[in-house]
Order: structure tokens, then C-alpha cells, then sequence
């Protein structure tokens, strides 16, 4: 498991952050800046979003120790190794995002029904928290957006109507 750290996130060079759905800033200690990449943890929240195939809502990810502390957070928080990352479930059914989230490694869980999150780590097999509710109506089947038809775009006002 590789870890790199950098002492802001902004320190990132161009072209070597591998995670094509997240940003370094996202991933960076909210008090700080600074960045913890690691990437065995990375690579699975990748394979998360992309089993999802929507977007992660990244509520907290690595946490410095320095604001890990201010925080109240636990003093062996997985966080504090850049190795996990608490998901906002705004755009997720629970229930859905546990299981992707296990099928692709994720081991340690924490449910925060009343924080609208779910923490996810690769530490030890583990879980803590109540269950989110089971919602009535579960999450509708996301259609696909429509084709912009161009010639009615304001990027094409003025070029006479093709057949496209």
C-alpha cells in the first residue's frame, strides 16, 4: 500500500492524481489542507463510484492529527491514515451503497442516519451505529438525460438547422 503526503493538497503535480472522480482538494484535511494520498483506499472509493455509477458526496476524508484532535475525532481514526472517507447519502439508498460499498473492500462501517452519512474504511472488519432507516418508497431507476437538441442551444443560435 503506497501513502504519500503533502503538506497542502494544492502540491499535487498535475498529471499524477490517478482518480478521475476526485479531486485532491476533496480528499484533503478540511482544517489544513493537507493531503494524505493513499492509494489502496483511493483505488476502492474509485471502484465505489464507478460500481454507483453517481456521484460520492465526500463529507470527510483524511483528517490531519492536528485537526483530527480539535475535532473530537478517535484518537485511531482510519481517517487519520488517509483510509477512509465518510459519504454524504443525499444521492444513495443506504441499503445499495453498504453492499457496493462491501462488494468492492470496504470493511469498517459507521451509520449516522441522523448526519445523513455513512463512514467507510479499509481497516479491520467492523461496523458500529444504527442502521438507516428502510425508506417507503425506495430510489427511483435514474433515466438518462435527453440529447440536447443543438440547433435550439444558445451555443448554435444563428447556424441555420442541419439534420444531425
Amino acid at each position: 500500500m503506497t501513502k504519500t503526503f503533502h503538506s497542502h493538497w494544492s502540491d499535487v503535480l498535475e498529471g499524477t492524481w490517478r482518480w478521475p472522480n476526485f479531486s485532491p482538494a476533496e480528499i484533503a484535511c478540511r482544517g489544513t489542507g493537507k493531503l494524505l494520498v493513499n492509494e489502496t483506499a483511493l483505488d476502492r472509493k474509485q471502484a465505489l463510484r464507478d460500481w454507483l455509477e453517481k456521484p460520492l458526496i465526500v463529507r470527510s476524508a483524511y483528517r490531519s492529527p492536528e485537526h483530527n484532535r480539535a475535532g473530537g475525532g478517535a484518537t485511531r481514526s482510519k481517517h487519520l491514515d488517509g483510509a477512509a472517507f465518510d459519504i454524504a447519502m443525499a444521492n444513495h439508498d443506504p441499503l445499495a451503497f453498504e453492499a457496493a460499498a462491501r462488494e468492492v473492500g470496504f470493511l469498517g462501517f459507521g451509520f449516522y442516519p441522523g448526519s445523513g452519512f455513512i463512514h467507510v474504511d479499509i481497516g479491520p472488519a467492523r461496523q458500529w451505529g444504527e442502521r438507516f432507516p428502510v425508506r417507503e418508497m425506495a430510489f427511483a431507476a435514474e433515466t438518462p438525460p435527453a440529447r440536447e437538441v443543438l440547433a435550439d442551444s444558445r451555443t448554435m443560435k444563428g447556424v441555420a438547422q442541419q439534420e444531425w
